[in-house]
């Protein structure tokens, strides 16, 4: 037998191609997953914001109080983690029966490192409003 022969043999066994394919498949399996995770961080941000602007507009509708409003808003938004940055909760039209909520927040893109960015996250900007009536 010469060596081509053997060199041919020793190629056609597969001993430890699973671990290979593995190491190569990971950083993309963990890909996935961070684009995944930064997905429903985003969904979330999206959903407590507009809850922040339903509850303003809530409160706002029975007791007519802007501050008490507001106050009840910001509960809402302090409710996440530290993804979401609150930065404004407002009302217009506050004196007229109808009147529109507005809430606004930056959703922080999390696995994107600070220093990077000169230890500022770059974050997206969203706005959420709620038209309700004043109960008399």
């Amino acid at each position: 037998m010469n060596l081509l022969q053997k060199i041919k043999r020793k190629m056609k066994i597969e001993d430890g191609s699973a671990t290979i394919e593995f190491i190569g498949i990971l950083p993309l399996a963990l890909l996935l997953l961070m684009i995944i995770w930064q997905f429903i961080v985003g969904i979330n941000g999206v959903v407590v914001t507009q809850s922040a602007a339903n509850e303003y507009a809530k409160v706002y509708s029975i007791t007519q109080n802007n501050g008490e409003a507001t106050q009840a808003a910001n509960k809402i938004l302090s409710t996440t983690g530290n993804y979401l940055q609150n930065q404004d909760v407002s009302g217009s039209n506050l004196g007229s029966k109808e009147f529109t909520a507005k809430a606004s927040a930056n959703i922080r893109l999390v696995f994107l490192p600070s220093e990077i960015f000169g230890y500022s996250t770059p974050s997206i900007p969203y706005s959420a409003t709620a038209s309700s009536r004043v109960i008399e």
